[in-house]
C-alpha cells in the first residue's frame, strides 16, 4: 500500500471508527452509574425481583451498547465530519499535534453537541428534569474527550511529517 492511500485509510478508520467506539464506551458506563437496577436485577413478575445471572447481565450490557452504537452513528459522525476533521486540519496546520490537543477539542465539541442534543429534544423543560440528566449530560464531553483520544491514537497526526 502506498504511503498516500494508507494515510487516507487511516484517516478514514479514525473517523468511523473513533465516534462509535467512544460512545459504545461511555453508554455502558453510564448504564453502570443511571440504570444499575436494569443490569444486575432481574423482575420475576411484578414488583418482585431476583439478582440477575451473568448472562442476564452481559444481555443488559449488550442494550446498552447497541444505544451507544445508535448515538455514535447519529450524534457522533456528523459531529466527527463537520467539526472533528475540520479541527484536525487546523491543529495539523498550525503544527498542534498533541494528544493533549486533540482530547481537550474533542471535551469542548462533546460538550457542544450534547448542549444541543439536549436542546432539540426538550430535554430542558423542568429544572428536575436537568438534575435528573446531570450524568447524562456529562456523557457528552467524556464521549467527545474519548473520541478525539481514540481519533489520535489511530491517526497519530504527531507523526505526520510537516512540509
Amino acid at each position: 500500500m502506498t504511503d498516500g492511500r494508507r494515510k487516507w485509510v487511516t484517516l478514514i478508520s479514525a473517523a468511523l471508527v473513533a465516534p462509535i467506539f467512544a460512545a459504545t464506551l461511555t453508554a455502558t458506563i453510564l448504564a453502570f452509574v443511571m440504570f444499575p437496577e436494569l443490569i444486575f436485577q432481574t423482575e420475576i413478575t411484578s414488583g418482585v425481583y431476583r439478582q440477575a445471572t451473568l448472562r442476564e447481565m452481559a444481555t443488559s450490557l449488550v442494550g446498552f451498547s447497541f444505544v451507544g452504537l445508535f448515538l455514535g452513528i447519529m450524534l457522533g459522525w456528523p459531529s466527527m465530519f463537520i467539526g472533528g476533521l475540520s479541527l484536525h486540519t487546523f491543529f495539523l496546520r498550525r503544527r498542534m499535534t498533541s494528544v493533549m490537543t486533540y482530547g481537550l477539542a474533542g471535551l469542548v465539541a462533546g460538550t457542544l453537541v450534547m448542549l444541543a442534543y439536549f436542546m432539540v429534544t426538550g430535554g430542558w423543560r423542568t429544572p428536575m428534569t436537568v438534575l435528573q440528566m446531570g450524568p447524562a449530560l456529562v456523557s457528552g464531553p467524556i464521549t467527545g474527550l474519548l473520541s478525539a483520544s481514540i481519533f489520535w491514537l489511530i491517526r497519530r497526526p504527531d507523526r505526520i511529517l510537516h512540509p
